[in-house]
């Protein structure tokens, strides 16, 4: 039995934050008829061998839908997949957009992780984002999350914002440490062109500044396990089991518009649009299926696992990837960005800020020649 984690987009949101270019849309009309396209997705893996291990309810923000759709969602799951006893199942939740009605609901269905918005403490900055909280409306979700039993909680923040200082940020996460959150995700924030937030003009940190924002980041979570570029998990508790599927190209199926599945070495997409993907469930269409090449997997392989502080073994690239990069990442070692050992190589936490750099300086013709 193949074990896979399974994702679930709920592409609805209250309104689109400024910096966002996820897929989402804040009408509910289509939700009941959306919600049953998504199970009548699943059908297609009934008689598949899976063990799910890790759940993932994102968005959108899937609070925002009807709790008792997700529910129903999460019951068919079990109907057609085999569950393991101890299944990781989260759902992304935003202040403002759920109760205790909604959570108890959540806990029935067999919700044991939490991930929830806060992005900065500071409110003139959560103006900027779009956001539709405060950093008290954030701090009272927060409390209830706990009231109501929940004690695996992620919590996301931003760093790079507008007219951002490294004293803002260290408010927001002198705020977040006395929270004592299982989990945290920092992501620095990359904007299109066509973004509403780079349209208005702001200032922006320039590369200096985004990166002494980083390295706080990393100084005051630093009891925290940094085991991703982007994700930190408190000592004594577990990294997200889901995402580190994404990054250790594990098996997982994702549902509903927009979605994307890796699955026996290949991947698909759902069209990122709620009525084009309901007409293709209607149709029992499947997306358009890409196999991976050898030479393909090998570079996800390696861009994927530099990406976690378990770094990548030798033994899964080229006999020649170590010869022919040697001088490359020892001189990369001697700045401090790399870690070479026996076995393998990962990156440093400086080594991580300029990973794009790192990977794109190596061989890549090296992934070609076996």
């Amino acid at each position: 039995m193949m074990k896979a984690g399974l994702y679930f987009h709920i592409p609805y949101c209250v309104r689109k934050c400024e910096y966002c270019d996820f897929y989402s849309i804040s009408d509910l009309g289509s939700q009941q008829t959306y919600f049953e396209a998504i199970r009548k997705e699943m059908e297609g893996y009934r008689y598949k061998n899976i063990l799910v291990d890790s759940v993932f309810i994102g968005g959108g923000t899937p609070s925002y839908a009807d709790a008792k759709e997700v529910e129903s969602l999460l019951e068919r799951a079990r109907e057609i997949f085999s569950f393991s006893p101890d299944t990781e199942i989260t759902i992304e939740l935003n202040p403002k957009t759920f109760d205790e009605e909604k959570l108890l609901v959540y806990r029935r269905s067999g919700v044991n992780r939490i991930s929830m918005g806060l992005q900065s403490a500071n409110d003139d900055e959560l103006s900027k984002l779009g956001r539709i909280h405060t950093a008290k409306e954030f701090l009272s979700s927060y409390h209830l999350l706990r009231k109501n039993g929940f004690s695996n909680i992620n919590t996301d923040i931003m760093y790079g914002l507008p007219d951002s200082t490294v004293t803002t940020l260290q408010k927001t996460l002198t705020f977040l440490k006395e929270l004592d959150c299982e989990h945290i995700s920092a992501y620095a924030l990359t904007l299109g062109e066509d973004s509403p937030l780079y349209q208005r003009g702001y200032r922006f940190p320039d590369d200096d500044g985004v990166y002494e924002q980083y390295r706080l980041v990393c100084e005051m979570l630093s009891d925290y396990r940094h085991y991703e570029i982007s994700n930190f998990a408190k000592v004594g508790t577990s990294p997200c089991r889901h995402n580190l599927k994404y990054w250790q190209r594990a098996p997982y199926l994702g549902f509903g518009a927009a979605a994307h599945s890796f699955y026996e070495n290949c991947r698909w997409e759902n069209p990122a649009d709620i009525q084009g993907y309901i007409k293709q469930m209607e149709r029992g269409a499947h997306s358009l299926i890409t196999n991976i090449s050898a030479e393909e997997a090998m570079w996800e392989t390696l861009m994927l696992s530099l990406r976690t502080d378990s770094g990548v073994s030798f033994s899964q690239l080229p006999e020649h990837f170590w010869e022919q990069n040697r001088s490359l990442l020892q001189q990369y070692e001697a700045h401090g960005y790399v870690k070479t050992g026996e076995t393998g190589f990962s990156l440093t936490e400086d080594g991580y800020f300029v990973s794009n750099s790192i990977l794109t300086s190596l061989k890549l013709d090296t992934l070609h020649n076996q």
